[in-house]
């Protein structure tokens, strides 16, 4: 599950060329993983599609269409919920910190709140299930999230519904894909 967090941080954050070279190799990345099932491998396909098939320029252009002139879509988690309130910076230092605890020194100069810088710090994580459990705690953001980019009609609105569907799955589903008896 640690490579999906780690794929779907880069396919989240602003496009480069080297993202753009290796596009076509994710997919094998993810089938070879087995993690996903058929419908969250159709969800990246439905992204890969339409991105694969533009320019890097273009891509860059829909990713700050979406991301940047609106609140309801960008990608700063605790600016849906604070908004520019004080408890958003106290959220900040405390998301800071889980990362130094852990080990994580992110090498970007975005807000500890980046979705894609969170997704990361979620694919370093050596347990599955903290990551999830992490995830799981933002799911009402991404639920948001999603609900504006598919009024969009923008490809990344299939991220973010992939991104809500691993939020709604428990141990018991992890354990299967993995083959582990519970």
């Amino acid at each position: 599950m640690q490579n999906i967090y780690k794929i779907l941080s880069l396919l989240l954050d602003y496009p480069n060329e080297d993202v753009k070279e290796n596009l076509s190799g994710i997919k094998a990345v993810v089938e070879e993983e087995s993690v996903l099932d058929k419908t969250q491998c159709d969800l990246l396909s439905q992204f890969l599609g339409p991105i694969q098939s533009i320019t890097l320029s273009d891509w860059q252009m829909l990713y700050v269409q979406q991301f940047d002139f609106s609140s309801s879509t960008n990608l700063y988690l605790f600016d849906h919920v604070y908004g520019d309130s004080r408890e958003r910076g106290q959220a900040m230092v405390d998301l800071t910190e889980m990362y130094n605890k852990a080990g994580f020194m992110p090498c970007s100069d975005e807000l500890p709140d980046y979705l894609p810088l969170f997704l990361e710090y979620l694919s370093l994580l050596q347990n599955e299930e903290e990551s999830l459990k992490l995830l799981k705690e933002v799911s009402h953001i991404l639920e948001n999230m999603h609900k504006a980019l598919q009024k969009k009609e923008t490809p990344y609105s299939y991220l973010l519904e992939l991104l809500c569907s691993l939020c709604n799955e428990d141990k018991y589903d992890i354990k299967q894909k993995k083959g582990i008896e519970v």
